[in-house]
């Protein structure tokens, strides 16, 4: 309970750190405050197939369109050289996507780890995919390297492809899809980002 506690006043210290920053409210260059009464539906990120922003809540954060679009379009390009694809057919399997980004935290009980443990109790956790339409992001920082991001993009490709699940339990036998080229891949994109500060 005490660590929960703490959790929680570490992410408002962070949502009022991101919101003193700048007077044109981008923050760190990668996150920019959104406000669902100036666009209720979220916005399409220039560039890609109809992939859309939108956050848990009216007034929350998200990641800039250029953030998204750099990130998205190395990520299709990595994956299609790691998995041997065309990248059209990746930008295709994330065609109409909708991104709900948040900088308050979700916990949720009954998922899996990524060596394919079922958790039973409510557990914190950084994304979800929610359908094969939408998928949940945290904002932990403001760098995209950090969050499930990508993780979450891997499940909707497994979901699109196999038509019937995401894949829940990533390394584990209960669903297939996920291997460990798959966690390998999230591992060296990621510092890859790192390295390009996304």
């Amino acid at each position: 309970m005490a660590s929960t506690k703490l959790r929680y006043i570490l992410i408002l210290a962070y949502v009022v750190s991101l919101g003193s920053c700048a007077t044109n409210k981008t923050h760190h260059n990668n996150v920019s405050e959104f406000n669902c009464t100036r666009d209720p539906a979220g916005s399409i990120i220039p560039g890609t197939p109809g992939i859309r922003v939108t956050t848990t809540y009216c007034s929350d954060y998200v990641f800039t369109h250029d953030a998204m679009r750099k990130a998205i379009s190395m990520f299709v390009s990595d994956y299609a050289d790691s998995f041997q694809v065309e990248e059209l057919e990746v930008w295709e399997l994330l065609r109409g996507l909708t991104i709900e980004l948040s900088a308050i935290p979700k916990t949720v009980g009954n998922v899996y780890d990524i060596n394919g443990n079922f958790l039973k109790e409510e557990v914190p956790v950084a994304g979800l995919a929610l359908s094969k339409d939408v998928i949940w992001v945290e904002i932990k920082t403001p760098q995209i390297w950090s969050s499930s991001l990508a993780h979450e993009l891997v499940h909707i490709i497994i979901w699109r492809t196999q038509g019937v699940h995401a894949d829940p339990d990533h390394e584990g036998d209960a669903y297939s899809g996920w291997t460990q080229k798959h966690t390998e891949f999230l591992k060296n994109f990621r510092l890859k980002l790192l390295d390009l500060e996304i």
